[in-house]
């Protein structure tokens, strides 16, 4: 398994349409009542009809640092970049102020960008890092709010987005992210991204995956909530709610942090704590181990979708509560972990990624340059959840293996006898859990 990038076969869209660089001329202009001047920040800007300004755009184009921006009830069909800027933007309240994209099934039916939207740099540097896009388009690599490199802390509170082709709220390279209260629809990569940042605090959201493929070709967005490549993220995940995305709440490349009080369902994985030894962005020199978390009191049950996952999108996935690979330093306390329960199309034999309730798993290196080494899993500390009902899909038959038969598993620790595992390391307790069936069959006390 390799759910590094989550490449998915993606239909081609139109080509990239390029725009005109003329020559311009500047208007020098009073500033609106309110508006702060390039010398300093703190002022607040209001968006919404009979506004300053009727754009989240425009409002951003001419705030500073510092600066709030306040956007009133209504639909905002935007994808807005923000670069270099640190800004608080506040709406009305979920399902009141919206930012949107047009709806859209296939990437063919995306809207080409205008020549404005084309110029912004966040669309660029989205598709130089994507595995996932066209390259022939920047039309499937816009999102709701991008913060690009931003100087200073960064706020988002109420506020809906809806059907980006890329995310919902992304920031890369903050020092200091705070997401509350928000909710996302149909983003097809990710919800709340944050990227190579420190200070993450993503609390109180909503996040919903659409799946826009078949079957046999399921493609819902990524993850719900994600932070990577950040090795100090100091991160909190607390009361928010994932629903069918692939994978619920993504840590990758992530180090530091503490995972609370979510609610996971519906998704191939409820929560994933990843490491693949490389970053991704802002490029890929550094290797940032993946763990120091703490999860505990989360809710992650009913995790039932099926996807594909993987660099050529080959890796069959699901019924995962939750799974760790290759990371260390990691407790798993006080979670309900219930019901999830691995399915597969008629078509598929059987699953590449093992199911249960909780995994814990060692994967050889990739996403790395030569002669790189990931893991072992060690130093996990699993204690005092709630396991029952969990269902995996055992491979039988063979070799190779010729199809599958359901089985409980609430917990799997992995080893070489279920290639291309490895030993997982050491430093894995299991203490007073609720727990009926384990892969091995010591680590439960039937109940």
């Amino acid at each position: 398994m390799d759910p590094s990038t989550t490449t998915r076969t993606r239909a081609p869209v139109r080509h990239r349409v390029l725009a005109a660089a003329g020559a311009g001329v500047l208007l020098f202009t009073a500033l609106p009542a309110g508006v702060a001047s390039a010398h300093g920040g703190g002022h607040t800007l209001r968006v919404g009809p009979g506004e300053q300004f009727t754009t989240i755009q425009a409002a951003v184009d001419r705030a500073v640092s510092g600066d709030t921006i306040r956007i009133a009830p209504g639909n905002y069909r935007e994808a807005v970049c923000i670069e270099g800027e640190g800004l608080t933007i506040r709406g009305a309240g979920t399902g009141l102020t919206n930012i949107v994209w047009p709806d859209w099934e296939t990437p063919a039916d995306l809207p080409a960008l205008t020549p404005d939207q084309q110029r912004r740099p966040c669309w660029a540097e989205q598709e130089r890092v994507d595995g996932e896009d066209d390259p022939g388009t920047l039309a499937d690599n816009v999102s709701a709010l991008f913060f690009l490199d931003p100087d200073s802390e960064v706020r988002v509170s109420g506020l809906t987005t809806r059907n980006h082709p890329a995310s919902g709220i992304v920031t890369r390279g903050a020092r200091g992210f705070s997401v509350t209260g928000t909710s996302g629809y149909w983003h097809d990569r990710y919800g709340i991204l944050a990227l190579d940042s420190t200070g993450v605090r993503i609390s109180g959201n909503h996040e919903f995956g659409l799946d826009r493929g078949t079957d046999t070709t399921p493609n819902a967005g990524t993850a719900g909530i994600s932070v990577g490549d950040s090795d100090h993220a100091d991160a909190r995940i607390s009361g928010n709610h994932v629903e069918a995305y692939d994978l619920g709440i993504f840590l990758r490349e992530a180090r530091g942090g503490r995972v609370a009080g979510n609610a996971l369902s519906g998704n191939c994985i409820g929560l994933l704590l990843f490491d693949d030894v490389a970053t991704e962005v802002p490029d890929q020199t550094r290797d940032v181990p993946s763990g120091a978390f703490r999860i505990t009191g989360n809710l992650s049950t009913d995790n039932d979708r099926y996807c594909l996952q993987g660099r050529m999108g080959d890796q069959h996935v699901s019924g995962v509560g939750m799974q760790v690979v290759n990371a260390d330093d990691v407790t798993i306390a006080g979670n309900v972990i219930a019901g999830n329960t691995a399915e597969l199309p008629a078509s598929v034999p059987f699953l590449t990624n093992p199911a249960g309730g909780l995994t814990l798993i060692s994967l050889p290196a990739f996403n790395a340059p030569p002669g790189a080494s990931a893991g072992p899993v060690e130093d996990v500390r699993v204690g005092g959840n709630y396991f029952r009902d969990n269902v995996a899909l055992v491979p039988v038959g063979g070799p190779p293996p010729t199809r599958s038969v359901q089985a409980p598993v609430d917990v799997f620790v992995g080893s070489p006898m279920v290639p291309p595992l490895l030993d997982a390391g050491e430093g894995l307790e299991f203490r007073g859990n609720h727990c009926d069936a384990s892969i091995p069959a010591t680590i439960c006390d039937p109940v």
